[in-house]
């Protein structure tokens, strides 16, 4: 193909929701004081999925929108990727569901990813070399993360995450489009956020997880006998210098500058990181979008998410820049400069 050929964007959808779950709820079931969730990470608020709303259908309904918006049929896409960091199945990958439910053809590639809160742009950069390289012609991507996880008796996790899915669409083309993705990883992480599978033998659990430190040395087992760690300031400090990093890194491969974006979609995992990426990086504050305090953090879903309400609302307008940037768990990070 052309050696100028990019993925470029055409249609974004995201699906968050009805129910909306407020911290002060949380805090309550999970033994915090009030205003802990707002004080902490800035989360008022988020969306909670309904008993028979699952991933995959939040997913598809995101998927249905952004097709929708790119005034294209499922029957057209040849790539799909399905990005879930916590689904409800074990197998088959939830993006087989989808799949089934878009009514995307047999003979398109259809393949499940797993990379946490960068997902995205992990997604972003396969559908990227596809479109490149002419093994695709349209890309359908879906982000879909059902991450709240209620119980008789919330615990610290529920305070932090909420579910909603977001999709894109991409074509190959020479106009516009990904300028750039850069990805990192920093494996040494890999132990400092964990949360073992339930159905592990607990003396496998005992094995798999890190020694729980403090208040987690005391805690129980979850009725469903998984054990989640994070480890919580050196998450914060990797978080705010990994985006920063990906930043730099993805404005220097296009010979742009901050100045030369217009719009910086950064994960939404805690509204203190944002404004560190903001003081330490001299970002224009008034170009962060933020959605944290009302639907908190959606691992994979944030950044695209964050997309498809800009452009939805009119805020992201064609012919703009967008830089997108996002860290999670393993440690994975990056950041993405799309021209809308």
């Amino acid at each position: 193909m052309h050696p100028q050929t990019r993925a470029v964007l055409i249609g974004t959808g995201h699906h968050l929701p009805q129910r909306s779950v407020s911290s002060a709820e949380v805090e309550a079931a999970a033994g915090k004081p009030p205003g802990w969730a707002v004080k902490r990470v800035g989360i008022e608020a988020r969306r909670v999925a309904a008993d028979d709303e699952l991933s995959w259908h939040m997913g598809t309904a995101a998927a249905s929108d952004a097709l929708s918006r790119a005034g294209k049929p499922a029957s057209a896409v040849d790539l799909l990727l399905v990005h879930s960091s916590a689904s409800e199945l074990y197998y088959p990958d939830v993006a087989w569901f989808v799949a089934r439910d878009l009514g995307v053809p047999d003979s398109a590639t259809v393949l499940g990813l797993r990379s946490a809160c960068a997902g995205f742009l992990g997604a972003l950069r396969v559908a990227e070399q596809f479109l490149k390289t002419g093994a695709a012609q349209c890309a359908l991507i879906v982000c879909t993360e059902r991450m709240f996880r209620p119980s008789q008796s919330y615990d610290r996790s529920a305070v932090l995450f909420g579910d909603g899915a977001a999709a894109a669409v991409l074509v190959a083309g020479t106009t516009g489009g990904l300028q750039h993705i850069h990805l990192g990883q920093k494996s040494a992480g890999a132990d400092r956020s964990v949360m073992a599978n339930p159905l592990l033998h607990p003396d496998a659990r005992a094995t798999v997880c890190p020694e729980l430190p403090g208040e987690w040395a005391e805690r129980p087992l979850p009725a469903d006998g998984s054990v989640a760690f994070w480890e919580g300031r050196d998450i914060f400090q990797n978080a705010v210098l990994r985006m920063g990093e990906a930043t730099e890194a993805a404005l220097s491969a296009c010979g742009l500058t901050i100045s030369d974006i217009d719009h910086f979609l950064f994960h939404q995992a805690n509204f203190k990181i944002l404004k560190s990426l903001v003081r330490n990086f001299d970002l224009p504050e008034q170009r962060v979008h933020t959605n944290i305090a009302t639907v908190g953090n959606i691992s994979s879903a944030t950044v695209p998410c964050l997309l498809s309400e800009g452009i939805a609302s009119g805020r992201i307008q064609p012919g703009q820049r967008v830089l997108m940037a996002a860290f999670g768990v393993g440690y994975t990070f990056g950041a993405a400069v799309l021209e809308v």
